[in-house]
This record gives C-alpha cells, sequence and structure tokens, in this order.
C-alpha cells in the first residue's frame, strides 16, 4: 500500500511538471544550513510565490532524527534549511505541510500565523510552527486537481463557440467602499467571441486556501450568452476562481480584453447587499417627501452623459453611503461629486418604474 501511495504522489508532481509552472523547485534537496543560526531566506524561496515553498519531486528525504529538531516556535525558513521543503499542503483551512521521511513515515507540521505586529510581513515569513507529529505510512490524502475548466464547470463541455452570441466583460477592485465604479464591456464581434471562448480552455491548478485567499487586488467576470438567451458565467478573482469549496488558479493568462467592443460602460460596486444596494426615494423639492424605495443600484449600467442638461432633478434616492439625483428614467448624477457628471443609463435596468409608478 505505501508503495501505491508513494506512486501517486510521484504522479500527481508529473502532473505539475507537464503544464510548467513558472518557479516550482524540482531539485534535490540540499538546503545550505546556517552555522551562525540567521534567518537568511534559504536559496531557491520567492516568498511570494507559493509554488516554490514546496518541492513535490524530492528525494533527498530527511531523517526521523533530524525532524525531531524542529520545534514549536521556529519559522518555516528555518525549518526549510533544516529538512528541506515540505512535499505538499493538507491543510484547506488549515496550514499543515507534510515532509516525506527516508524511512517511510510522513513529518506533518502545523503553522500558526505570526505577524508580530509587523504588517508588512510575507506570509512566508509570519508561518511558526505550532505543533509536530509523526506518521509511520504516507496518508490517503487528496491530491491536487491539474488540468482544464470543464472539471469545474461542466456547462463548457456543451458550450459551442458558435452558440455564442455574445460575450460581456466586467472588472474591478476587491476590497475598496461600495460604490467605486466597475468597468463593464459587451461584443459581438467574433474576434473577441473566439479569444475569450478560448479562455475556457485555460488549464488550472488546485491551490491552498493560503495561496488563494489573496486580500484585496481584483476580479474579472466573462459571461457568455447564447442564441436561446442562456448566459454562463466564470468570476476569477486573483486569478484564480472558487469552486466546491476549493481555489483554483490559472496556469497561463486568463485576461482578455475585449478590442472590438459594442458598448463599454460602468456600474457600481454594492457587494449585492441590501445596505448598499438599496435607497429610499424622496421627491426633490424644500419639502422632499418619501414617495417609495428603490431596489437593485448594482444592477445599474451606465456611462458619462457629454451631452447639455435638459432636466432638473425629479427625485432624490437616498443611503446612508449616496444620494443619486434622478434626472429622468434613463439620466442621474451623485450628488456631492466635486466634478458634476451625467451619467446615462445604457440598457437594461432604469428608473421608469420609479417614474411611472409616481406619474413622474
Amino acid at each position: 500500500m505505501r508503495y501505491k501511495k508513494l506512486l501517486a504522489v510521484l504522479v500527481c508532481g508529473l502532473m505539475l511538471s507537464s503544464i510548467s509552472l513558472a518557479g516550482c523547485d524540482t531539485s534535490d534537496h540540499n538546503p545550505a544550513h546556517n552555522p551562525a543560526g540567521e534567518d537568511i531566506t534559504v536559496d531557491g524561496i520567492d516568498k511570494e510565490d507559493t509554488y516554490t515553498w514546496f518541492d513535490l519531486n524530492k528525494t533527498d528525504l530527511p531523517s526521523m532524527e533530524a525532524c525531531r529538531q524542529i520545534k514549536e516556535g521556529m519559522s518555516l525558513n528555518q525549518v526549510i534549511d533544516k529538512i528541506g521543503k515540505p512535499q505538499r499542503d493538507i491543510g484547506y483551512g488549515a496550514v499543515l505541510f507534510q515532509f516525506d521521511l527516508a524511512d517511510g513515515s510522513v513529518f506533518t507540521v502545523t503553522f500558526d500565523k505570526d505577524f508580530n505586529n509587523d504588517l508588512d510581513k510575507s506570509d512566508y515569513d509570519c508561518l511558526i510552527v505550532k505543533n509536530t507529529n509523526f506518521d509511520l505510512d504516507i496518508p490517503d490524502i487528496y491530491f491536487p486537481y491539474c488540468g482544464s475548466l470543464n472539471y469545474l464547470y461542466p456547462w463548457i463541455n456543451a458550450l459551442k463557440e458558435e452558440d455564442i452570441k455574445q460575450v460581456r466583460f466586467e472588472r474591478a477592485f476587491i476590497g475598496v467602499a461600495p460604490y467605486h465604479l466597475e468597468d463593464v464591456s459587451y461584443s459581438t464581434d467574433s474576434a473577441d467571441i473566439k479569444n475569450a471562448y478560448r479562455l475556457l480552455s485555460t488549464p488550472v491548478m488546485e491551490v491552498s486556501p493560503l495561496e488563494g485567499q489573496v486580500t484585496g487586488g481584483g476580479y474579472v467576470k466573462y459571461d457568455f450568452v447564447t442564441a436561446n438567451n442562456q448566459t454562463y458565467s466564470i468570476r476569477v478573482n486573483n486569478n484564480a476562481v472558487f469552486v466546491n469549496d476549493r481555489y483554483y488558479k490559472f496556469v497561463g493568462n486568463f485576461y482578455y480584453k475585449f478590442e472590438n467592443p459594442d458598448l463599454d460602460c460602468h456600474s457600481f460596486i454594492t457587494y449585492e447587499t441590501p445596505t448598499f444596494d438599496n435607497c429610499e426615494v424622496y421627491t426633490y423639492a424644500t419639502e422632499s417627501v418619501k414617495v417609495g424605495n428603490f431596489e437593485g443600484l448594482g444592477e445599474l449600467e451606465f456611462r458619462k452623459y457629454e451631452g447639455v442638461i435638459e432636466n432638473a432633478p425629479h427625485y432624490v434616492l437616498k443611503n446612508s453611503e449616496i444620494n443619486l439625483l434622478i434626472l429622468s428614467k434613463n439620466q442621474f448624477m451623485v450628488e456631492g461629486e466635486e466634478n458634476t457628471v451625467i451619467y446615462q443609463i445604457t440598457g437594461g435596468k432604469d428608473f421608469s418604474a420609479l417614474f411611472e409608478d409616481n406619474n413622474g
């Protein structure tokens, strides 16, 4: 049984090698120990690239005696300096790295994060040993998935390029304050459809939560609209997708901005929460009166209007974060903006119902 499990580990390593992950260190372990005890970064480590922290094909395996020198409070760098890189991360929520030993057993190290009041520390620098344990055999573990997107999104198998009539692209930052603008583009251009469809065959590799949960950054979202008005979507956060409670990172580029868009516009970031997505509606007057509610600010899509202002505000949409001055069924302004900008609704949701409900 032990040999079958070892073979599975090697097969997974070969799968990763076959898609040529940049920066993956597959050389034999030969750590240059630091006799002075200084915490100098081990050779072959890129602190910002988690893939370089592991060596799936490691052959110079440490002894159990060497592993017994690993103590609580040591940094990840000190551990790797003494016994080489781990083979795998089995945490999926916690940080548990495994090291295969020369006698066939396994050494598991659990790490805590300790920023020590230094928010500039990298994840690599803040991992501190919490506890350790030995296993007399390599345990049955879940091997990371390496392959195409259709395993994660079965609808890709049925979607043909010729069935797509329109593609939509959305891009924005993650973690910014509500009502920042998202960039949105639509295209029916055959070249844009072809290139967006090609992204569905980009290979992915499963990564640990440590790699997948990136603070901040940005996301892109692609919508594929078919001739029978079915829409299929993929959202990519910091070059990774989150499917069935697991993270998968793209091996290669997963970004294509349309070259020949039919429309470029914006929408509001509302995080799809009622606090930011909904407003109360008031008349625009000295003695304003509440006349109703408006839901779905995040569904509005709009662009700057360059023409002449022809209407005074009819209504004000208010919540705790923003006030919108409604000029007509498809025009509005953001109250309090330093530079007055009129926005024109480009399609979809608008303010028609508001005017109809209030006979405006």
